[in-house]
């Protein structure tokens, strides 16, 4: 779920991201991509305590960061390492893996720090992030395949993409990790973003999504529909049928999260109107099949 949000509209959302080497054996294609199994050369892990910092890196779905030299820190919930590792950018799926955790391991936050060679593209990391999961916490996941209700994104008309859907034509631009800028610097020239980002629009909200595949992009507009959109906390399943990466911009009156309103009581164009009149797409409610993480061990590492 790579997500950004824009100061002052306030979501309060987390922010999260994953990959995924599970024990089905079950591999994604932006791991295949990533090249496999990777190792930290050298990493430490230990409880947060109040003079941590913050970290420096970020922990969404998103395949931008900041190049620093091979040198990663982190501070976070182990719910956060999970999601960043996996790539999963499904907000439905977040209760569920919490609640197969812990007490300790739902409330306690760890800092991060590793090393890693050469420089490495974010999703490099995100393997590596598996390992040291596997090996400092004992983590092991599967996935299983189960009838859940879910929506199914679809093409509103076969083989036709909205005016506001487009297959993104600079592949790899989000990929390229930029230095870091020194302290004080001027800032760096803005660079492509692959990810959620929301922003106002007048009286309406603007949600882009840039550089996603479709299966991601059902991830993101699951977490979009939901928090932003009047949505049921729902898992959207890609039935599109379409490969590559795309970009999508929809333009709709917020329903905030917890409102009395729904998509009926929206006086404008609602999320779902958006989706269907400016990307094309549709969504259908029923019970489908839908990829679950499952979480059979875990346990509270040891510092080092």
């Amino acid at each position: 779920m790579g997500m950004r949000f824009v100061r002052g509209i306030g979501f309060g959302v987390v922010l999260i991201a994953l990959a995924a080497t599970v024990a089905d054996g079950h591999v994604p294609d932006w791991q295949k991509a990533a090249g496999g199994k990777r190792t930290f050369e050298v990493a430490s892990v230990k409880r947060s305590g109040p003079d941590s910092a913050q970290g420096d890196l970020s922990l969404d779905a998103a395949d931008n960061y900041f190049h620093t030299g091979g040198l990663f820190t982190a501070n976070a919930t182990l719910i956060n390492y999970i999601i960043f590792a996996y790539r999963i950018t499904d907000s439905s799926q977040y209760p569920l893996i919490q609640a197969q955790l812990p007490k300790w391991a739902q409330t306690e936050p760890f800092y991060m720090d590793a090393r890693a060679e050469g420089n490495p593209t974010k999703d490099e990391v995100r393997l590596m992030m598996q390992a040291l999961l596997a090996e400092r916490f004992k983590l092991v996941l599967h996935t299983e395949t189960r009838q859940l209700p879910a929506y199914l994104l679809e093409l509103d008309k076969p083989g036709t993409l909205g005016a506001k859907l487009n297959p993104r034509l600079e592949d790899g631009l989000c990929t390229v990790a930029p230095e870091k800028p020194a302290p004080n610097a001027k800032a760096p020239a803005s660079r492509a973003y692959c990810g959620l980002i929301f922003s106002p629009a007048e009286e309406l909200l603007r949600m882009n999504i840039m550089g996603y595949t479709m299966q991601q992009m059902a991830g993101a507009l699951s977490t979009a529909g939901t928090y932003a959109g009047g949505l049921e906390a729902l898992p959207i399943v890609d039935e599109t049928g379409l490969t590559g990466k795309y970009d999508i911009e929809l333009t709709f009156v917020r329903v905030r999260r917890g409102s009395a309103d729904s998509q009926a009581d929206v006086v404008g164009t609602t999320f779902i109107e958006a989706l269907k009149k400016q990307g094309g797409l549709r969504l259908v409610k029923q019970v489908a099949p839908v990829e679950v993480y499952v979480v059979d061990h875990v346990e509270r590492p040891s510092e080092n």
